[in-house]
């Protein structure tokens, strides 16, 4: 029912009630506000004879009446049809947004691989051969595909594909008693020093005891040679220790300061250290044993 919300204002206003029903107004949910005052409601279409009984304020008016009526609100499904008009902006935008949420949502825009990055590269490569991708249509009926050919991993015990949102969730699990993947590839220094010991069970030693090498050198070589000098392919299986040494400028108030902020940048086993005062701080130089290896 469309109902309009009327305050009465006037000497007695309970005579408007009986006024109006007399003329055939049904009048809903009548409360009285004040000692001249009454809220009531009417039904919309007999809004205008309201006002021809009782004068509206909102207008000049010539004929004298002892009642005067105001409009002041809505009710029922009117009120919420006036609430949709003043907030259609909002609700369009609202169905906008919903809309564009519902479509962004079957596609997939990241995908996340947890667990372990042993096997990444051949995660992704399953979940593309499969469809799954970023920046297409989620397709969820291949997840259980995906799963199986992620299992047949060596060591992979357990694995999941889900869909949050708009990002890919994959868990892969491996054995726990599984040997971790070789590293392939040569030895290469991370420091940069002289050699104190290499040990070498497997590959070819290319920096010997006593040698300097810089940080990013091969140190040893992932092969082995023959006498002929023809290299066999093989896995570097190594341990070197470096002796490196940090010699540094370092502002500081005392040497206690100054070997501190130098231990920061160090990540080896001291040998050696001395700080000396100089202008603006201390020069400090450590030496320090550091232990390389690669599948050790």
């Amino acid at each position: 029912m469309l109902l309009e919300k009327i305050v009465i204002e006037g000497i007695m206003p309970e005579r408007a009630l009986s006024k109006l029903q007399r003329e055939g107004i049904c009048v809903y949910h009548a409360k009285k506000l004040k000692k001249n005052q009454i809220l009531l409601s009417v039904k919309k279409k007999d809004t205008e004879k309201v006002f021809a009984i009782c004068p509206n304020v909102c207008y000049n008016v010539s004929v004298y009446s002892p009642y005067t009526a105001k409009r002041v609100g809505s009710e029922g499904l009117l009120a919420v049809l006036d609430w949709s008009k003043k907030r259609m902006g909002v609700l369009l935008g609202a169905l906008l947004f919903l809309s564009c949420t519902l479509v962004a949502n079957r596609f997939v825009f990241k995908i996340d691989v947890t667990g372990t990055d042993s096997y990444r590269r051949e995660v992704l490569a399953a979940l593309e051969e499969s469809g799954i991708k970023t920046f297409a249509p989620y397709r969820r009926e291949k997840e259980q595909e995906v799963c199986s050919k992620i299992l047949a991993l060596k060591d992979v015990s357990f694995c999941s594909v889900k869909k949050s949102g708009m990002t890919v969730r994959v868990e892969v699990r491996l054995n726990a008693f599984s040997e971790p993947e070789p590293q392939t590839g040569d030895m290469t220094a991370k420091h940069s020093g002289t050699i104190l010991q290499a040990a070498v069970l497997r590959g070819t030693l290319l920096k010997g005891v006593g040698e300097t090498v810089e940080a990013g050198e091969a140190l040893v070589g992932a092969y082995f040679l023959s006498e002929s000098g023809e290299r066999t392919p093989a896995t570097a299986i190594a341990r070197i220790a470096i002796s490196c040494t940090y010699d540094e400028m370092v502002e500081a108030a005392t040497e206690e300061e100054a070997f501190a902020a130098a231990y920061l940048s160090i990540d080896g086993e001291i040998a050696e250290k001395s700080c000396e005062a100089a202008e603006g701080g201390f020069r400090v130089r450590i030496i320090y044993v550091v232990t390389e290896t690669i599948n050790f």
